[in-house]
């Protein structure tokens, strides 16, 4: 069955995650990170966090999934040797330059393709399988077909996002949060400008989608041949992350999601209910939505 993949933004989402039946975590760093306004982990907490996922037998998966410069670059190759003492399973990379120092700076290191990368083409799987990534996270405005031929035609584990927030824009291609106020979401400060109140023809959020969430569709996944589940939201709650991971191992374990855990992940953080507009493809008016009133009260 694919591994259950959980976001933690701060230790106490790890915990979260690890107790709740999470087969590997993936967090960020101080820097390099794409989700740089959470709280994000330094060295001592990433090793902290590398020895409780070990003690559950969980994998930890560290983001360096931004785009850097040429004047950073000796301090990324510092870090990711100190990061790599700390025990880390696998790096997840936007930049192909980053993966190109990891694999100079740690030559064991394991690489999987962010969804930064916007891979969502045979061909672009299999030119990271030659580049020596072991993973590729693919788009996530993929349908279920368009997931089975990359896993048909390719010898590369594929991750795909089973819950949380979608981008209007495909990611790793939106530049509208850094035009609009200077904050680059390749930099790890998207300001989620897609999520203000624009207006077109009678749509007050024109522009913001509702949630992701095809967890019901887990058993399907993996006969189609998908790795891993992803849950997305480093900058969540503990309460989200075990909520997401409680759904996934129910419907793993159990082969559904009770009522109850279904309700619990919605009043958690819903934008107006979840969409499976991408992976059905059933594209439409349907999958947008913003956070209400009663979105944000039940959150409570």
């Amino acid at each position: 069955f694919p591994e259950i993949l959980a976001p933690a933004g701060s230790i106490e989402s790890l915990i979260a995650a690890l107790r709740c039946g999470a087969d590997a975590v993936y967090i960020g760093g101080k820097n390099f990170s794409a989700r740089s306004n959470a709280s994000n982990f330094d060295i001592n907490e990433i090793h902290k966090a590398a020895e409780l996922c070990h003690l559950y037998s969980a994998k930890l998966y560290l983001a360096v999934n931004t785009v850097i410069t040429d004047s950073e670059t000796p301090d990324f190759c510092d870090f990711i040797k100190k990061t790599a003492l700390c025990g880390i399973d696998a790096y997840i990379v936007q930049d192909l330059g980053c993966a190109e120092l990891i694999k100079k700076c740690v030559p064991n290191a394991v690489l999987h393709g962010s969804t930064q990368m916007s891979v969502h083409t045979l061909s672009g799987a299999k030119l990271l399988k030659e580049m020596g990534f072991t993973r590729v996270v693919l788009s996530r405005e993929m349908s279920r077909e368009e997931i089975k031929y990359i896993a048909d035609n390719v010898d590369i584990e594929l991750e795909v996002f089973v819950h949380g927030a979608l981008c209007m824009c495909v990611s790793g291609q939106c530049y509208f949060s850094a035009m609009l106020g200077g904050r680059s979401g390749n930099r790890g400060y998207c300001a989620q400008t897609c999520r203000l109140p624009f207006k077109v023809d009678g749509c007050d959020h024109a522009l913001s989608l509702k949630d992701n969430s095809i967890i019901y569709y887990l058993d399907d996944m993996e006969s189609i041949g998908v790795t891993s589940a992803k849950i997305e939201g480093r900058m969540k709650r503990p309460e989200y992350v075990s909520a997401a991971v409680k759904a996934c191992y129910e419907k793993r374990e159990k082969g559904f999601i009770s009522t109850a855990t279904m309700e619990n992940l919605k009043n958690v953080f819903s934008r107006t209910g979840f969409t499976d507009g991408y992976y059905t493809n059933h594209l439409g008016h349907n999958m947008f939505g913003y956070r209400k009133k009663e979105d944000v009260v039940s959150a409570t």
